[in-house]
């Protein structure tokens, strides 16, 4: 079973055949807290409520998905996989096709303390539902086991998440407007349309703002978070994955290209910002190739 795990790092066990970009099949590329609100903060207090949403991607506009969710306090973590800490507090579990998103609302207890950090875990089933178990799924596909890892608000460091703009990302250095993406001839329909084979530039402006301000108990401790920007996409080829942007860095506009694939038909895209402290943005665009 692939391993993903948000908001600390980003791992699995994919094929290592595959392109880390290419969504080929459903996967699950980022997640999103918020408090319940207030949106804008990724940290929840003790005794709030909070949502927790995964991103599930897909080549397919039809596909439907169950899964089972869980949520408590961590354990100091000791390797790539987090561990509970506590009992858990908040589960959902979603028989295949009950939801669009996988999420969980939870209220965190008022004990816990806030220097802590909390831990969901749990697993996505593309077209099937999950076990009893809530960490496996029916059928032959095993699914994909998910963590998402995040700090709780102190008194001098609530966490913030950042943001995707609607402006904030371009195609060729020109507007890309979200606009759903559906089945058949995409042509006409709003989209950038660009020939087979064809070279683009895809562009995300970030803000400042973006990057929370840390406690800095000295010099040598950065000032702000640091960001990761993901980019993927159902077809063609992205010039890189990833981009790191660190947290001194002054280089907010970063810029990929794509190659577009021979075949026509709509792609998609999606791109996740994360600043590995549990806040998290997601959003998806589309390009009609003709």
């Amino acid at each position: 079973m692939k391993l993903l795990s948000l908001g600390v790092l980003l791992a699995g066990c994919d094929d290592p055949l595959k392109s880390v970009e290419l969504v080929a099949e459903a996967r699950v590329l980022g997640g999103r807290v918020e408090v319940t609100g207030e949106p804008e903060r990724a940290a929840p207090a003790p005794g709030e409520n909070a949502t927790a949403r995964l991103l599930l991607a897909s080549p397919s506009l039809n596909r439907t998905l169950g899964f089972a969710l869980a949520a408590c306090p961590a354990s100091p973590r000791n390797g790539a996989r987090g561990e509970c800490g506590g009992e858990v507090f908040a589960r959902i579990s979603s028989e295949n096709g009950a939801s669009d998103t996988p999420s969980l609302t939870f209220t965190v207890p008022s004990e816990l303390d806030p220097s802590g950090r909390l831990l969901l875990t749990g697993v996505v089933c593309p077209e099937s539902s999950p076990n009893e178990d809530g960490q496996s799924c029916e059928g032959a596909q095993p699914g994909t086991s998910v963590q998402l890892e995040l700090e709780l608000a102190h008194e001098d460091d609530v966490n913030l998440n950042p943001e995707l703009q609607a402006d904030a990302i371009s195609f060729d250095d020109d507007a890309w407007p979200e606009v759903s993406p559906i089945g058949g001839d995409c042509s006409g329909l709003g989209f950038p349309e660009v020939a087979p084979l064809s070279e683009h530039s895809l562009t995300v402006q970030l803000d400042e703002s973006d990057r929370d301000a840390l406690p800095r108990p000295s010099e040598l401790d950065p000032a702000r978070e640091s960001l990761q920007l993901s980019h993927f996409v159902t077809d063609g080829d992205i010039s890189r994955a990833f981009e790191s942007i660190a947290w001194d860095s002054g280089e907010l506009k970063r810029t990929v290209t794509w190659k577009a694939p021979p075949a026509s038909g709509l792609v998609r895209f999606w791109f996740v910002l994360r600043d590995l402290r549990g806040g998290g943005a997601f959003t998806e665009r589309a390009v009609c190739v003709e």
